[in-house]
């Protein structure tokens, strides 16, 4: 009995008996209130990435970027567009003017669009686009440029590249308008995403990682072209704590596969033991090739996960 559960969860399937919704609800993104909040915050950048245009994230050294740092005195050979000439004006001296260098981020967004995520009431599909929005939004307030992949059976959807507070509201109507995927491989649109030769910036995947094949070869080669990665992995209460017993019919919601199964507490126990293995297995395998990952319950909502649990693993700052 025990392996009918586990087979469909270790093949990627979130599946039940009546529980699947066609298509996620049509929702709003993120309240005024929260863009407020999240645009105080910054993404954090652990390793040293390639600059662009002058982002608000602040390097070390000093370079011509746009934020003030501090003064020294002229030497023949500076360039004469860096002298203060206020200060030359108020104290008769002549003086360059020294600024902090600022990163440029690339923010790809990879979005899973796959049939589990939005199987049930489709939570798992709305708390991501909200994630999703909301990173999306902070980065372009900061003059970083973002990207948004749709994840599904290989790379569903590739957007432009959006740049500037104004675009936001072009990345909240795609992520609202991204397609639906009948199945998911996780590894292929990782493949597609490299296969772009995007610049290297960060990257954040918002998955349930309900996959048949084994995507960590591909997670390990996005990591290796030397992008920062953080793993937001959604589960549902449903997936996280079944409340199933006695005799059901497992319904596959990718494939419409039907299991007809008998569910005792011996089997939901194994089940559960499983689920903190896969897990736990995730969590280390992460950590061994430095991706940030990040559990999050489907049911959350966008502000405490945007505000709390980002900052606390070190996305958000």
């Amino acid at each position: 009995m025990r392996y009918g559960l586990d087979r469909l969860w270790h093949r990627g399937r979130a599946s039940t008996p009546h529980w699947q919704s066609p298509k996620p609800p049509r929702i709003g993104l993120l309240s005024e209130d929260v863009l407020r909040k999240i645009e105080r915050l910054s993404l954090r950048v652990r390793r040293p990435l390639p600059g662009g245009p002058a982002g608000e994230h602040l390097g070390v050294g000093r370079s011509s970027s746009i934020e003030f740092a501090d003064h020294r005195a002229y030497a023949p050979g500076d360039d004469f567009r860096r002298i203060d000439w206020n200060m030359l004006a108020r104290l008769d001296e002549l003086s360059i003017r020294l600024t902090e260098p600022r990163e440029d981020i690339g923010l790809y967004i990879v979005l899973d669009c796959s049939g589990s995520m939005i199987a049930a009431d489709g939570l798992k599909s709305r708390l991501a686009r909200q994630l999703a929005a909301g990173l999306g939004y902070l980065a372009l307030t900061q003059l970083d440029v973002v990207r948004v992949y749709g994840l599904g059976n290989g790379m569903l959807a590739r957007s432009p590249r959006y740049g500037g507070r104004k675009q936001s509201a072009d990345v909240f109507q795609l992520l609202r308008s991204l397609p639906d995927s009948s199945g998911t491989d996780i590894g292929a649109a990782f493949a597609a995403f490299l296969a772009d030769r995007p610049a290297r910036g960060m990257v954040v995947v918002l998955s349930d990682l309900l996959n048949a094949a084994d995507y960590r070869p591909a997670l390990r080669r996005v990591v290796q072209a030397g992008f920062e990665v953080a793993l937001v992995h959604i589960l549902s209460e449903a997936e996280l704590n079944p409340r199933l017993r006695g005799d059901v019919e497992l319904i596959d919601s990718e494939t419409g596969e039907t299991l007809k199964i008998s569910v005792t507490l011996e089997t939901m126990n194994g089940y559960l033991r499983d689920l903190a293995a896969w897990q736990t297995d995730i969590a280390e395998f992460c950590r061994s090739i430095g991706v940030r990952y990040v559990q999050v319950p489907a049911e959350r909502t966008p502000e405490s996960v945007l505000l709390g649990d980002f900052r606390r693993h070190g996305i958000l700052e």
